[in-house]
């Protein structure tokens, strides 16, 4: 009985052990929308770290920090739209790294949490675009870099 017992605990806490990571590599699994391929993550090293690792698949890297220090934030509302407004993707809870594989061109991106919306006009082309926004720190009237 004890060897039954014992035997059962130790399958429910390597289940419990394991479930996270599954959780984790699922919620890394690009994603589609409007034909706008994307990744979502970032929380923790090994996220952080499979997150980067991606990195080249993509010409728009997003990341979203509370102060430039670098406390990242995932509780970001984010809408990428075309130049005429069109909403290509939207994701709530976005965060701290969002990546997507854009065309070429001109987009708006909204990002918002807080009460405060960060909305910035970014010109995508083949090589990656980065841009990093800081809810303490930045002008969210700013429009950012204009290339």
């Amino acid at each position: 009985m004890q060897r039954t017992l014992a035997a059962a605990l130790l399958s429910t806490l390597l289940a419990a052990c394991l479930t996270p990571a599954a959780v984790l590599a699922a919620d890394l699994t690009p994603k589609q929308q409007n034909g706008i391929t994307y990744v979502n993550g970032g929380v923790g090293e090994e996220e952080q770290a499979a997150m980067k690792a991606q990195r080249a698949d993509y010409n728009l890297l997003l990341t979203f920090a509370t102060k430039q220090s670098g406390a990242y934030r995932s509780d970001v509302q984010l809408d990428i739209m075309d130049a005429k407004g069109a909403s290509l993707v939207t994701a709530a809870n976005a965060g701290p790294m969002f990546f997507a594989k854009l065309p070429p061109g001109t987009y708006r991106v909204s990002a918002a949490a807080e009460g405060k919306t960060f909305k910035r006009t970014v010109k995508v082309g083949n090589a990656p675009k980065e841009i990093v926004l800081h809810w303490e720190n930045d002008n969210p009237d700013d429009p950012g870099p204009q290339e």
